[in-house]
């Protein structure tokens, strides 16, 4: 009786190799939709950029701003394929009353710490700078966009609908901070390939896997054919917005529970099927399930699964592959007891059911992606990946990477994921280098 019910649920988490083809399928078609300004689940949003090459040399600042904690950085690119250096950095917190209050306001506040920033590093020559700005953003060209709306609690008044380097640029010019030129507004997908690019030119892709879900790919300029504005390069990175994608995705009820207590209902799909964010709310809504049925915890429901905030992706962690002492340590800690050698199987059970099937649905939107890559080179192509879930959930790189090589068959072996970290600030200072010495090849 348990096995049959647990059985179920895993079908209904399962994602054959057919499926995973007729994502792929649906992917390639949305793209270039999207690419054509037509209506797409997948926006395709124009970076203005293209890869690095390697070559890009110099001093670059990167302002990262993604929340109450922002960041300034000044990054040096050697050049040549050499990893770029950070040689100085610094972390600023605003309070709530700054990011509450007015938007010009809270951009000289910005605006201050910069200055600050470059009196105690003694920076006096002019310098060009990537903004991340991790908030939706309509891109107008590569140094300049319109705030869609705030999130993450951030609420500025006169910012959305305007032009946010502008607003900055305006702010800079109030705190006398003249040496500091904003040559590039960034995306912390589009950050991602390019601190791998600088290293390896042969990477023509950006993943995000954590919270979030996204990808930023390499396309070929002939293949855009909405609106552009000046750009003239031969290949440029578009920004996916991939997490949106709703076509053939094998949701069920569980799935649609999650939308349902979502913030954005109806958008998103794929991410809430993906992305870090959503994977323990599914675990918990399984496990209520298997609980009002009568096939674990006896029928009673721990306080740990009333909120669907409280279980959270390190609790996966631990029981899908961790030491049992450390599942007797969690387990204690969420349920005051420890789990019987059955509770601790069914629970990892569940939680492998969610995070493989986050895997292959993600591997499969790859795919879907590479079709329209731009490469450099024939023989491979590199992926660079950053976020928790690739990096630090159990198995999770094994996985993708196995389902990659299924759909893609033997030619697989010639994708390479690469983790790559701190997009949204290395990135941020690479785009400035190419944005500054002109490397649209």
């Amino acid at each position: 009786m348990k096995s049959s019910l647990i059985e179920t649920l895993e079908g209904q988490f399962s994602v054959p190799l057919s499926r995973m083809r007729k994502i792929r399928s649906f992917v390639t078609k949305e793209m270039d939709a999207g690419l054509a300004g037509r209506k797409s689940s997948i926006a395709m949003l124009p970076a203005y950029c293209d890869a690095a090459s390697g070559q890009e040399q110099g001093g670059y600042l990167a302002l990262d701003l993604g929340g109450t904690n922002f960041r300034v950085m000044l990054v040096e690119l050697p050049g040549s394929g050499k990893p770029p250096r950070v040689v100085a950095e610094a972390k600023y917190r605003l309070t709530p009353g700054q990011i509450t209050g007015s938007g010009a306001a809270l951009f000289g506040v910005i605006a201050g710490y910069l200055r600050k920033f470059l009196k105690e590093h003694a920076i006096t020559a002019e310098i060009a700078l990537g903004y991340t700005f991790s908030f939706p953003v309509r891109l107008l060209g590569i140094d300049e966009g319109i705030l869609m709306k705030w999130t993450k609690d951030f609420s500025a008044t006169g910012v959305v609908g305007r032009k946010v380097v502008a607003i900055q640029r305006q702010a800079l010019i109030r705190k006398n901070v003249r040496t500091v030129k904003i040559v590039a507004l960034a995306n912390d997908t589009v950050g991602t390939l390019q601190a791998q690019a600088v290293l390896d030119p042969d990477c023509g892709m950006g993943v995000i896997l954590g919270t979030g879900f996204n990808i930023a790919v390499r396309v070929a300029s002939r293949r855009i054919r909405k609106e552009t504005g000046t750009y003239r390069g031969k290949s440029m990175i578009i920004n996916m917005e991939t997490g949106n994608f709703n076509k053939v995705l094998p949701r069920n009820s569980y799935d649609q529970r999650v939308d349902k207590d979502s913030g954005n209902v109806a958008h998103q799909f794929a991410e809430k099927m993906i992305a870090g964010k959503y994977l323990p709310q599914l675990v918990r809504l399984l496990v209520l399930d298997l609980i009002r049925k009568g096939q674990y915890f006896d029928g009673h429901v721990p306080t740990v699964f009333r909120d669907k905030e409280s279980f959270q992706g390190w609790h996966m962690d631990v029981f899908e592959a961790g030491s049992r002492e450390a599942v007797q340590k969690l387990s204690q800690e969420l349920f005051g007891r420890d789990l019987a050698p059955s509770e601790r199987r069914m629970m990892a059970r569940v939680c492998r059911m969610v995070s493989r099937r986050s895997a292959r649905i993600a591997a499969s939107l790859i795919v879907g992606a590479l079709t329209r890559l731009e490469r450099r080179s024939k023989q491979r192509v590199v992926v660079a990946v950053d976020g928790s879930l690739f990096e630090k959930y159990p198995g999770y790189h094994r996985v993708l990477t196995m389902a990659i090589r299924e759909l893609v068959g033997p030619s697989g072996k010639d994708i390479s994921l690469k983790l790559t970290k701190d997009g949204s600030g290395i990135g941020a200072a690479v785009i400035a280098a190419v944005v500054r010495q002109g490397s649209q090849n």
